[in-house]
């Protein structure tokens, strides 16, 4: 998806109503769309045992040592083709998702839990992964943990979310297909796992300094809100730059400055989730 296409017809995959769709010849073409059902239901409980296990412990060695060899190979690959995650572009972005969705579920954050954080119901899971976790309960494969909800009390857990510092995730199984929107913050998994190169692919945008001369030199909400640690600014002075490899486009500096010292523009290096390949634009 090069720039104009971007700025003019806003393409993005996670907004195109077949992405909300298993049975949408999008993915996985060669399967009928019941067989894509039935093959997700068997695999998706499988992946998320694996991601469980890889959070926790994250959540109990916060300083370990980054994965290499064929270690990092295998999660770079699950992560781009299996289970992966997108940043929201903002905030209107995630209420176009919503607007897609049928069913909505929300349930507790799997990456705060198993990181020892405790039950955080922010997870909103979407139209077959919805129905599905609701399956996993009725059979009583899972412990009840959480509950269909209707868009508007979706759109109000998003909009508070955001207001304390959360930003938006959409997670895809059997890419590139919006298994659940997650309004995330430090527990995120993909926060900790910088090493996957496609662990939690940034945004479609980035983050700029477009008024630094506005900068209050005592102010650190930019900082204090800024996940990825991407905001140049030493200590009583002026905001320098945004870091653009380490920017993961969430938008919250933007939102949340208020003295307009921040834009954004498309990124330049994204990867592509609808044909599997990195892209220069």
């Amino acid at each position: 998806m090069c720039n104009y296409c971007y700025e003019h017809t806003r393409k993005i995959w996670y907004l195109q109503k077949e992405s909300f769709d298993m049975r949408s010849g999008r993915f996985m073409k060669i399967l009928p769309g019941r067989i894509r059902e039935l093959w997700y239901d068997f695999y998706a409980p499988r992946l998320q045992n694996l991601v469980d296990s890889t959070t926790g412990d994250i959540g109990a060695n916060p300083d370990r040592k980054p994965y290499t060899g064929l270690t990092k190979a295998f999660y770079n690959y699950f992560a781009k083709n299996y289970l992966g995650g997108q940043v929201v572009t903002s905030l209107d972005d995630m209420m176009r998702v919503l607007d897609l969705a049928e069913d909505i579920y929300v349930s507790y954050c799997s990456c705060k839990k198993t990181a020892g954080g405790g039950e955080d119901y922010r997870c909103l899971f979407l139209n077959h992964n919805a129905r599905f976790q609701r399956k996993k309960e009725i059979k009583g494969k899972a412990p009840e943990h959480g509950r269909f909800i209707d868009i508007e009390e979706a759109r109000e857990m998003v909009v508070d979310h955001r207001k304390t510092g959360h930003y938006g995730t959409v997670l895809w199984g059997l890419r590139p297909k919006v298994d659940c929107i997650c309004n995330c913050d430090h527990y995120c998994a993909g926060l900790y796992t910088p090493e996957i190169r496609w662990g939690l692919l940034p945004s479609f945008t980035t983050s700029i300094v477009v008024n630094a001369d506005k900068c209050d030199p005592d102010c650190t909400i930019c900082q204090g809100i800024c996940y990825a640690k991407a905001i140049e600014k030493e200590k009583g002075q002026q905001v320098i730059a945004v870091n653009q490899e380490k920017c993961i486009g969430c938008n919250l500096c933007i939102e949340k400055c208020p003295y307009g010292v921040f834009d954004q523009q498309p990124r330049k290096v994204y990867y592509d989730a609808t044909i599997g390949k990195k892209v220069e634009t």
